[in-house]
């Protein structure tokens, strides 16, 4: 028995270009579709990166707040003692000296928060931000916490050189005696009664402890001001990325 195949009738070149450009599509579709959704994701984590961000500066802001108080309160100590040993009152009542020689062993330090900048950083850093402009003001503020924690350094010196000095001309008993409370603060000492007498009264160890004061008083200022600065500039990169527009990233 003969057996007849069916003929395949070849397609004609506008079938093949009409299916072509079906598959084109359909691959150029979910091409785009998948590059939206990824754009979609990045901007999301970019949000989210960015919130804490926000938060650690909020933190910081109130630490400089803190600070500043604080180091005004310092700055007028040092106002004090630096009255009381021109004017060398020190010598007929050596009390208010001994009180405020001790408040200043008391520090306050900015310390910043910034778990949002690890977490943007393990991320892949600053590429993970689009908008270029809020970009520039992360690193702006990252520098100038930098400088501010440089400062801090050099304040530090003077700081510990001021204490060690403390020791050869203040002592030891009276300040323990009139130490006030356990905790330390710029408020807890006593005023010293009776006039009492400082361990040496060799006038060169005495101009090395107020000169380390001296640096010391010096350096509070500097801080205060780049402490004043990056809080200026952490005002302005919270304010940028709250109010940024997500239409106009920089792709």
């Amino acid at each position: 028995m003969e057996v007849h195949h069916p003929h395949h009738i070849p397609k004609k070149f506008k079938e093949y270009l009409t299916e072509f450009l079906m598959l084109f599509a359909a691959v150029t579709l979910g091409f785009f579709a998948e590059n939206l959704r990824e754009h979609y994701i990045e901007g999301v984590r970019e949000q989210e990166y960015l919130e804490l961000i926000v938060q650690d500066i909020k933190m910081d802001i109130q630490m400089i707040d803190s600070n500043m108080y604080n180091r005004k309160v310092r700055a007028d100590i040092c106002n004090q003692l630096t009255k009381i040993y021109m004017d060398e009152s020190f010598k007929k009542d050596s009390g208010p000296f001994y009180y405020n020689a001790r408040r200043l062993h008391v520090r306050y330090l900015f310390e910043r928060t910034d778990a949002g900048f690890q977490q943007l950083k393990n991320a892949g850093g600053l590429r993970m931000i689009r908008n270029r402009e809020i970009i520039k003001a992360i690193q702006h503020y990252e520098n100038s916490i930098a400088a501010l924690e440089k400062f801090q350094e050099g304040e530090m010196w003077y700081f510990e050189n001021y204490k060690l000095s403390n020791a050869k001309v203040l002592d030891a008993r009276v300040l323990i005696r009139y130490s006030g409370a356990k905790v330390s603060n710029y408020n807890s000492s006593l005023i010293p009664q009776g006039n009492p007498t400082f361990v040496s009264n060799d006038p060169t160890l005495l101009n090395e402890m107020m000169t380390h004061f001296f640096g010391m008083d010096k350096s509070n200022y500097v801080v205060m001001f780049f402490e004043e600065k990056l809080r200026k500039e952490g005002e302005q990169l919270i304010e940028l990325i709250e109010n940024k527009n997500v239409k106009n990233y920089d792709i």
